[in-house]
């Protein structure tokens, strides 16, 4: 499990609206090599996708949104693939900042194929949150 927050000089309205946009996950999402719906609509809860993320290995997951609050919260789980869940919170500071706190959670195989990808994912997960929460600051205070 991995857990950070970022601090976001725009307003909680617009980051949210910019994290809920599949279309732009791949701007700032570090090692997300595809993201595609398979569902009619894209945002909400049931909203499911197909993606791949690189991040060492090849790893893919069919992802589903479970939670889903204006403004407040995203949450997506895997269905398919690699067990994952992602939990992310928005918290409107005042002043045009927000909070964004993300909350992930994966399970990778067990043996000696999971083995090897936890060997190789494992060091590169503090660089994939780094990365990611550096991107979605940028991304969004350029607007």
């Amino acid at each position: 499990m991995v857990e950070h927050s970022v601090e976001i000089a725009a307003p909680v309205s617009e980051v949210f609206a910019y994290v809920d946009d599949y279309s732009t996950t791949k701007d700032w999402m570090y090692g997300l090599h595809t993201m595609e719906p398979v569902t009619e609509h894209t945002s909400g809860v049931g909203a499911t996708y197909d993606g791949v993320m690189k991040i060492g290995v090849a790893l893919t997951s069919r992802i589903q949104c479970t939670g889903w609050e204006q403004d407040r919260l995203i949450e997506i789980s895997s269905i398919k693939g690699i067990r994952n869940t992602q939990r992310w919170t928005f918290t409107d500071l005042g002043g045009d900042r927000t909070r964004v706190d993300a909350w992930i959670s994966y399970s990778l195989p067990g043996g000696p194929a999971g083995r090897a990808m936890a060997a190789a994912v494992k060091p590169l997960i503090g660089v994939a949150i780094r990365q990611t929460s550096e991107a979605l600051v940028r991304n969004i205070e350029s607007r």
